[in-house]
């Protein structure tokens, strides 16, 4: 059983006062629950373990950066943004 239908994506990629930044929206049905973005071991997928969305925030901030997920306002769908700096040395 599929729970989600395929969707459309785009991205962005962006180079921002010794940060990058990383934009990438779907027109999905969104996120039914935001918490699920900081809920350990919630998973929608068959299998699934419920770490992924939790340990990639974790891992983000980490290295100084950040990690958001929420629905699109004026759209459906959802946008997920990365945020870290860049080292000095990779500029």
């Amino acid at each position: 059983m599929q729970l989600w239908k395929p969707v459309r994506r785009k991205g962005r990629l962006e180079r921002e006062n010794g940060s990058v930044k990383v934009w990438v929206q779907d027109d999905g049905p969104g996120i039914p629950n935001p918490q699920i973005f900081s809920s350990r071991f919630f998973t929608t997928k068959q299998g699934g373990s419920g770490i992924g969305l939790v340990l990639s925030r974790q891992i983000a901030e980490a290295h100084g950066g950040s990690l958001t997920l929420e629905n699109r306002e004026a759209r459906r769908g959802c946008e997920a943004r990365l945020q870290l700096p860049l080292n000095n040395e990779l500029l």
